[in-house]
């Protein structure tokens, strides 16, 4: 509307002109200024009376423009790489942050930044993944932060999934367990989820990335020991305690709590189950193995930076850190705990296991399959429910603030762990 009226008061000018009314008084009674009048008029005798519409004020000529030659590269690095035959993109993505790293990689001059290569992308229709929804609760949760490597690992399992090959079918698990910090990822695969696989992934998992100060889980029952006993502390989490690691689990159907473990879960799907044909566990673990090497060495991670951390590649800056971690004893091994009966029995030792749960409507949570009563009020809010095995108590925590403390008899003698117990 506005427009409109500026428009018709433009060609009202014109015509007073036409009519021989002087500067002056056009001015006087369009209400417009000297350098508007002559800009009008000038417009008018050069367009005709369309000169007298807006016109965009965009610039003529674009000077940043990327030039043609390399949109048409990018595009070109881009189908490369969707179809995963070379050596190098085996295993790659093929998103504007590898194909920058990959023009780097050819030493290419003059690059095009990260977002002008996703903005040809999506230009050209090479884009259109739709961004997963975040959780839109209120409720504050009690995250165990990572800011140093060693700090935080998460660990969670893939399956059970099938290869199909000469001999049949075979079913196996993929247990991942990612450094939140680091970005350093150990991935074992085995025949069935039981207990003493599970350990013997974390046994292998800390021999390689060292060990951390809290690992965080879901409530798979191999883990939690199912809740069977009300008192029980499973295999894995006596692992844990008799190593000084504290153990954490997250609420019950809030998987993307492990976030850090469920995106790689989703990224070794695609780039070695979907991507490459293994007929055999054996040459799941081999194909496996080659994408952990690319993950570590030849990918650069969007959570590491030159600046930051000195590197952008996870297997380099572990490596750089290895000193600094916590180690397993040399002699440890989990072989010295399995019985007679092929059945693993490891002692309860000193320390503390956490679970973070969700107050129901009847005001209880829910740890090892049994229910205690918080409080009503503290309905839909989180608190942090943890075992301390050496006083066998249970202590209901939020904010740091006690809520409610309840005993828990640990039948087993307690035992002091192989290594020191942290202050985290």
């Amino acid at each position: 509307m506005k427009d409109q009226k500026e428009y018709e008061k433009r060609c009202k000018a014109i015509q007073l002109y036409q009519q021989g009314y002087g500067f002056n008084e056009i001015i006087r009674l369009v209400q417009r200024s000297n350098y508007w009048l002559f800009k009008w008029l000038r417009r008018y005798k050069e367009q005709g009376i369309d000169g007298l519409r807006d016109q965009s004020r965009a610039p003529k000529k674009v000077w940043r423009r990327t030039p043609g030659r390399m949109v048409k590269r990018v595009l070109s690095i881009r189908e490369e790489l969707e179809v995963h035959k070379t050596r190098r993109s085996a295993f790659c993505g093929i998103g504007p942050e590898v194909i920058y790293w990959e023009l780097k990689q050819r030493g290419i001059k003059n690059m095009p930044s990260i977002p002008t290569i996703s903005r040809i992308l999506s230009k050209h229709g090479k884009t259109g993944k739709d961004m997963p929804k975040r959780n839109s609760s209120n409720q504050p949760y009690p995250y165990f932060r990572a800011k140093k490597v060693g700090d935080l690992y998460q660990t969670d399992l893939v399956g059970p999934r099938y290869l199909r090959g000469p001999r049949g079918v075979t079913r196996f698990y993929s247990f991942h367990t990612v450094d939140v910090a680091g970005h350093t990822v150990f991935a074992s695969q085995f025949n069935n989820k039981q207990t003493i696989s599970l350990c013997r992934h974390l046994v292998d998992t800390w021999r390689n990335m060292g060990i951390p100060e809290v690992s965080q889980m879901d409530n798979e029952m191999a883990a939690s020991g199912g809740g069977r006993y009300r008192y029980s502390i499973s295999q894995v989490i006596r692992l844990h305690l008799l190593l000084g690691i504290h153990l954490v689990f997250i609420p019950q159907g809030e998987p993307g709590r492990n976030a850090s473990v469920e995106s790689f879960n989703a990224l070794w799907q695609e780039r070695v189950l979907q991507r490459h044909e293994c007929p055999t566990i054996f040459s799941l673990r081999r194909t496996s193995k080659r994408f952990m090497d690319y993950y570590h060495y030849e990918k650069p991670h969007r959570g590491l930076t030159d600046k930051e951390h000195g590197t952008r590649f996870p297997g380099m800056l572990r490596n750089h850190l290895w000193k600094t971690l916590r180690h397993l004893p040399e002699e440890f091994s989990l072989d010295k705990y399995i019985g007679t009966n092929g059945h693993l029995k490891l002692p309860v030792s000193r320390g503390r296991i956490s679970f973070v749960r969700k107050v129901d409507s009847h005001g209880r949570i829910e740890v090892n399959g049994f229910p205690y009563f918080i409080r009503r009020k503290l309905e839909g809010q989180y608190v942090v429910a943890t075992i301390f095995t050496h006083r066998r108590k249970l202590v209901v925590k939020q904010d740091k603030k006690i809520i409610k403390p309840f005993p828990f008899p640990i039948k087993d003698n307690i035992v002091a762990p192989l290594l020191s117990y942290t202050n985290r």
